[in-house]
């Protein structure tokens, strides 16, 4: 990975190449991403948007063709990685996922209807199955309850898949930014982040009870909670370093976010949400400094 990073930025003919290259390749367009917000964090936007202008062209293309997951991710990316860039603050970066994300899902709302149907109709299906049975008019009249609700629920869904790819291509190009020319800047700040607590509290509002408000919240709830979990996941990472207890501790929560993600992933929100509130991170630092990691 670094020496595709190193040759990226040799020149912008290298990292327009390389962009063009993995944005025709649908499984490897978040590489694409992360090459665009590597120049874009390196060099700078104007730079950035010129190797984004020509790796949206078989976006565009895959996007004719249905598949719009390309042209969402590198645009997504891409307005990270400038905020990113203009704020200098992961923190506002992660708030940024919430407009990024209303936009992601209103675009996909107007270009993917049929796609969004589909997926909504199966969800509806598998619901109905599940359902206790009541009788068919009841089950019926639960179905028509529900299906508003999970029609925004699936485009939230796509939404936070889409982001999840521009984090983790922004975050590659990150640590791609610091291996070659800052060693060891980016697990310093990534260890660091926390959001302010009333971000924090409107995020977890919004995400316990955002269909409750209105149906069209129902699209907003993953989004919402999301900059709280990547959150999370830095308060974890800050906590190992803090106390030196080692990778293990790493390794286990992430293997617990794959075999137990419905658990493990509202756990690292609330969390999170805490977190912002009383500081964890400072207060383990000071009972460090008073009595020594243990």
């Amino acid at each position: 990975m670094r020496g595709l990073a190193n040759y990226a930025m040799r020149g912008p003919k290298q990292a327009l190449f390389m962009a063009v290259l993995f944005a025709s390749i649908p499984m490897l367009f978040w590489l694409s991403s992360a090459i665009i917000a590597l120049v874009i964090l390196r060099r700078g936007i104007d730079h950035g948007l010129k190797v984004l202008m020509w790796a949206l062209l078989p976006a565009i293309g895959w996007a004719a063709a249905g598949q719009f997951n390309v042209l969402t991710g590198l645009l997504a990316t891409t307005l990270l990685a400038c905020t990113l860039r203009q704020t200098v603050s992961w923190p506002k970066t992660l708030l940024a996922l919430v407009p990024v994300g209303g936009a992601i899902a209103l675009s996909l709302f107007q270009l993917a209807p049929q796609q969004i149907a589909l997926l909504s109709e199966a969800v509806m299906s598998l619901l109905v199955k599940i359902l206790p049975e009541q009788g068919a008019k009841s089950t019926v009249d639960i179905g028509t309850q529900l299906k508003p609700l999970v029609e925004y629920g699936v485009i939230g869904m796509l939404a936070w898949f889409t982001l999840v790819s521009g984090v983790l291509s922004l975050v590659l190009a990150r640590a791609w930014q610091s291996v070659l020319y800052n060693p060891g800047g980016f697990g310093n700040e990534f260890r660091r982040v926390i959001l302010p607590p009333v971000a924090s509290i409107v995020l977890l509002a919004l995400t316990l009870g955002g269909s409750a408000l209105s149906p069209v919240l129902t699209a907003l709830i993953p989004i919402a909670s999301l900059p709280l979990f990547i959150a999370g996941i830095a308060l974890v990472h800050g906590l190992v370093n803090l106390k030196q207890l080692g990778s293990f501790w790493l390794v286990g929560m992430y293997m617990l976010l794959i075999l137990v993600t419905q658990l493990a992933y509202p756990v690292i929100v609330l969390t999170a949400c805490f977190d912002s509130v009383f500081d964890f991170r400072r207060r383990a630092a000071n009972r460090i400094a008073q009595n020594g990691p243990k």
